[in-house]
């Protein structure tokens, strides 16, 4: 009996200890927390991103904007003057920091003046004066 009364203290003192080392390392268990914090800030920016394609009437089930770390992706299907409004209403979202366009398109290549393949990708990036 004296040995099961002598381990718990000593399981106590243990576990106490381990909180103590590890409470006096800086750094661990932050990682979840700068983690969380950096998708958050993600789906905000997604949010106000996807509002303003919403607000300049643009098809929310046609493109869709995705954020990580401020670097804003469009992704969907629509026509080639709607892939260049939706970047350029994009980009102009604050903390955006790129667009990456994604977007695909049905209609001529307007830089070759060739037909495009049906539903080739539009694929574009737009840097910010940030």
């Amino acid at each position: 009996m004296m040995n099961g009364m002598s381990s718990k203290p000593a399981r106590m003192g243990a576990a106490v200890f381990a909180a103590a080392v590890l409470a006096s390392v800086p750094g661990v268990g932050c990682a979840g927390s700068g983690h969380h914090a950096a998708t958050a800030a993600d789906r905000a920016l997604s949010a106000r991103a996807n509002e303003a394609l919403a607000q300049a009437g643009l098809n929310a089930d046609r493109v869709e904007a995705r954020a990580y770390r401020g670097v804003v992706t469009l992704l969907g299907e629509a026509e080639p003057g709607d892939i260049r409004d939706a970047q350029r209403i994009v980009v102009s979202v604050p903390g955006v920091v790129r667009v990456n366009n994604l977007v695909l398109s049905g209609g001529p290549s307007t830089s070759s003046g060739f037909a495009r393949a049906k539903r080739a990708p539009i694929v574009a990036r737009a840097e910010t004066a940030q």
